[in-house]
């Protein structure tokens, strides 16, 4: 797979979600994960990196409105 999507925790490890050959499907994918809403509150960032090349194209911090409400 090219296109590595991941999540970084408050522990500075990242964890793997989904891997994709073509960007068009894990652009979709990384925007899916990003206005998702049922975050625990120790997942800071989600992260979009090419492997080929090993550079990161995109990452976002989750904000408040992404995690569980208590």
């Amino acid at each position: 797979m090219v296109y590595r999507i991941a999540i970084g925790s408050e522990d500075g490890a990242f964890r793997d979600v989904c891997c994709h050959e073509d960007l068009d499907d894990a652009m979709e994918a990384f925007n899916d994960l990003i206005n998702q809403r049922d975050w625990c509150q120790s997942d800071l960032v989600v992260s979009l990196t090419d492997d080929r090349s090993g550079k990161r194209l995109a990452q976002y911090g989750l904000q408040d409105f992404n995690y569980r409400s208590l």
